[in-house]
This record gives C-alpha cells, structure tokens and sequence, in this order.
C-alpha cells in the first residue's frame, strides 16, 4: 500500500513540476532550437546568395595578341577589354526574377517551419491529455486504496471473505497497470518534443487546453485568409509568377547583344586607341528557349490549380471532422458530468447497499466514459491543430 501511495506523490510531483504556459510560447522555443529549421534557415541563405548570380553581368573578356612583323615595321600588341549586355539585364527583368527566387527560398523555408510546428503541436496535445487523463488515474488509484483498507479492515473483523480482499487488490492493480502504461506514453511524447526542442528538454508544457483556440465560426471567410497565406499555395503562385518572368526573360533573349569595350593597337612607330562595340545575334537559340518557357508557365499554371483544388478539398474535409468532434467531445463531457456517481457508489458500497460486483462495475464504466471523453477533446484537438496551416 505504502508503495503505491509512493508512486502516486512521486507522480504528482513530476506533473507539477511542469510550468503552466501558453503552446504558442513553447512552439516560439522549438522553432528557435529545433535543428531542421536551424538547417533550412542556413539553406535558404544559400539559396539567396545563389540567386544572385541570376541577375550578374556576363563576365568581362580581355584579350592580348603579340604579333611578330617584318624589321621595317616591328612588333604590334593589342589589347582589347569588351563587355556584353543583355537586354533582360539592362531592363531589370533579371533583377525581377532574382526577387522572386528569393520569395520563393523563404516560402520552402516557411512550409518545412509549418511542418514541425504541425508536428509538435499535436506531442504538446499528447502531453495535456496524459497530464489530464494521469491526474483522473491518480483519483481512481486513490479511490481502489481507500476500497482495500476498508475490506482489509472488514476482513480482520470478519465482516468480509478473502475473496472480496482480492477483487478489490486486482481492480487496484489493474488501475496501476493503466497508470504506469499512461506514464510510459506520457515519457515518449516528452522525448518527440525534446527531440524536436534541439535535445534540450522544453522550459514549460501547458497542462491544459488553449480556452481561445476554437474552431472558426465562418468557414469560408476563414478559408479566404488561410489560402492567403499558405506557404503552400503561396509557393505554387510565386512559381507561375517567376516562370512567366523566365519567359519574358527568355523573349528579350532574342533580341541582339550589346558588347562594348575598349581596344588599342601599339606598333613601332603608330599607336591606335579607341571604343569597340560588337551586336550579337542570336539566330537559332532563342527561339527555343521561349517555347521551353511557354512550356512550364503552362505546367506552373496547372500545378496552382490541382494545388488549389486540393487544399480546398482538404481543408474543407477537416473542417467538418473538427466540427463533428467538437459537437462529439461536447456532448460526451456534459453526460460525464451529469452521471459522475463516484462518491455515492463508494457511501453505498461501504453502508452494504451495493454488492463488491456492482460497485466495481458502475465504477469502471464510469472511468470509461471519462477516457472516451478525454480522447474525443484530444481528437478534436488534433483537428484544431491541423487546420493551423499558416
């Protein structure tokens, strides 16, 4: 008995221990540890420092020649230093592109972001539920105690069999089992969160649910600001807008070249200087890079519609699951409240209104509606959770 009353304390503590906060305070201290982002943020600077390269100048040519000639006329040298010029260079469509290749490295940052956020929002739903669900376990151990001493009393008097000793030891130990195997869960779900935390252990877990995160009341309203700010959509929209700027860029590219520079030509006895300038045209190239572009802004423009279409669909679909889980956990909890006759079955159980059988039974149905109750809020939770999809 004194173990199991150790046990108890010992878990008590341990739940205590936990901090009260908000979730959003705790998701802010994941994302500053957690190595993946850490990982993507450094990606997209790579990216960024990339992209620069698309709106740089081609690279500047210089040339040398030394020319052997006849005694009479000597050595020539020429020097000639050229540059060329596109036009997507000069009229700023590269520097366009470059924007949006960027925007682009920040959306994929900001989409692999929402899946670990996803992700450690449904371990801290984990770890309230266990916290709630371990704290209901902890009366109902406490409850099986308090039904032991009285038939060990009972039996030392002779007012009970051994028989009724053990029905009330076994239901104790069976509420035991169920508590170290929630424990056992709670202790995974907190190694997933610290994982996620950098391999430091989070600073606080809220131990119960955020009162002001409900469902929204109007779906599609709601669903107008969620599709706007995707990383998701955004991303398949930001990539038709950088196809069509390749094919813009791809079209200037038909046009001529500019090269200008500056060239001398040193004799023995005569020395010229002065401006080179060269067009470039390009005759056979361009006209398939333009076609190639057409090609994937029509690809860019169907991969926005089946992705918009998609999230729709999904979004809509959890939508309704949230609201029948809602309705679901709703109704479960107010029959909970309205049939808890935990108190009344042990007054009777001890005054011998009730047999050692009914009493164990009307109480474990009763604690089994509770954990039904409690996994409908988790589930309905879960639903919150996935609808956070910006």
């Amino acid at each position: 008995m004194k173990r199991i009353y150790l046990t108890i304390i010992g878990l008590a503590l341990g739940l205590s221990a936990l901090a009260q906060g908000g979730a959003e305070a705790l998701l802010l201290e994941i994302e500053a540890n957690n190595p993946d982002l850490k990982a993507a943020l450094a990606e997209l600077e790579q990216e960024r420092l990339a992209n620069r390269s698309e709106a740089l100048l081609a690279d500047p040519e210089v040339e040398f020649n030394y020319l052997w000639g006849p005694a009479d006329i000597g050595n020539r040298h020429d020097l000639r230093i050229t540059q060329s010029f596109d036009m997507a260079t000069l009229s700023g469509k590269r520097s366009g592109k470059v924007a949006g290749l960027d925007e682009l490295s920040a959306l994929k940052y900001k989409s692999r972001r929402l899946e670990v956020m996803q992700e450690a929002r449904r371990l801290i739903i984990d770890l309230i539920y266990y916290h709630k669900y371990l704290q209901e376990l902890a009366d109902h151990l406490d409850r099986s105690t308090t039904l032991v001493d009285a038939y060990e009393r009972r039996l030392a008097s002779g007012g009970a069999t051994i028989l009724d000793l053990n029905k009330a030891k076994l239901h104790q130990a069976s509420i035991q089992g169920r508590i170290n195997q929630a424990e056992n869960e709670r202790q995974s779900a907190l190694a997933g969160l610290t994982a996620l935390n950098g391999g430091k252990a989070p600073s606080f877990i809220p131990e119960d649910y955020d009162a002001a995160d409900t469902l929204p009341a109007d779906f599609e309203s709601w669903f107008a600001e969620a599709s706007a700010q995707n990383p998701v959509l955004a991303y398949v929209r930001k990539e038709l807008e950088v196809s069509q700027q390749q094919l813009s860029i791809d079209r200037l590219s038909t046009m001529p070249e500019l090269t200008v520079g500056y060239m001398s030509e040193i004799q023995t006895v005569e020395r010229f200087r002065g401006v080179t300038v060269g067009v470039s045209v390009p005759l056979w190239s361009g006209a398939n890079r333009v076609k190639r572009s057409r090609a994937d802004v029509a690809a860019a423009q169907s991969r926005q519609d089946a992705a918009e279409q998609a999230f729709y669909q999904r979004i809509q679909d959890l939508y309704r699951q949230a609201a029948a889980m809602k309705a679901n956990a709703g109704t479960l909890r107010a029959s909970l409240t309205d049939t808890d006759y935990r108190d009344y079955l042990l007054s009777a159980l001890t005054r011998g209104e009730i047999s050692m059988i009914d009493y164990l039974v009307e109480n474990d149905l009763y604690y089994e509606a509770l954990e039904q109750t409690l996994d409908a809020e988790r589930e309905y939770r879960y639903a919150l959770a996935a609808l956070k999809v910006f």
